[in-house]
């Protein structure tokens, strides 16, 4: 969703001036970023339950890590309803990291598995040595990825001016560090536009909000950790 964000300002930005007079990096589009390491800090949300989506990556879907995580909750004691913050401090490190005491048997689509449970990060690594193609798992490796400074361009996209840039008087950063619900209604309050392309991404933010707030997620990850960037920057 950041990099919706990052276009959208670029669009849209009252004071945006592009930094790079030949045009944007071939290899950051632009943004002085490329994708980094997993970001693990942003892959469990502690004040959610199970049942509501903690393990982020997955909140959402049917899909089979998930009933693999159900069953490892009831063979290790998470209760699926709590929130993991209320329960055994070491639960949200087994969701990243795995756990390798015995496999777990569970049920997928009506088909028996067994296997050790590896973690949300080492699934999201998985689908980086794939090199997936699907949309939906590139969102996902961009979201719960770190920044870093572009090795091509050094940094020299038109970054920091989109940093800089305001929407509705608001910078990137302030509007990113808004909680949840009223990022979302900054958004959904931004003037239509004449530019088909600028209302498919402010959908694509709007949609990805919406379930945010509705799985109960209150902010959204440090923007400052994704980037690297100093807390005070902006």
């Amino acid at each position: 969703m950041l990099e919706h964000l990052h276009s959208l300002y670029e669009r849209i930005g009252e004071n945006y001036t592009a930094s790079n007079p030949n045009g944007r990096c071939p290899v950051c589009n632009g943004t002085g970023t490329v994708i980094g390491d997993i970001d693990p800090g942003c892959m469990i949300a502690p004040e959610l339950s199970l049942k509501h989506g903690a393990v982020l990556l997955w909140s959402g879907t049917v899909c089979r890590p998930v009933s693999k995580i159900k069953a490892l909750a009831n063979m290790i004691g998470i209760d699926f309803d709590r929130p993991l913050s209320e329960q055994d401090d070491r639960f949200p490190d087994i969701l990243l990291y795995g756990y390798d005491k015995e496999p777990v048997s569970y049920v997928h689509k009506g088909k028996p598995f067994e296997g050790f449970y590896r973690g949300c990060v080492f699934d999201l690594q998985d689908m980086r040595d794939a090199e997936t193609t699907s949309k939906g798992n590139l969102r996902a490796i961009a979201f719960f990825s770190r920044r870093v400074k572009c090795f091509r361009c050094s940094g020299n996209g038109p970054n920091l001016e989109r940093f800089a840039a305001t929407v509705n008087g608001r910078s990137l950063l302030e509007a990113w560090r808004l909680p949840v619900s009223e990022l979302l209604l900054f958004v959904c309050h931004l003037p239509a536009s004449p530019d088909n392309d600028t209302d498919e991404i402010v959908a694509e933010i709007e949609a990805c909000l919406i379930y945010l707030n509705k799985i109960g997620l209150k902010t959204l990850p440090s923007i400052e950790d994704k980037f690297r960037f100093p807390a005070n920057a902006g």
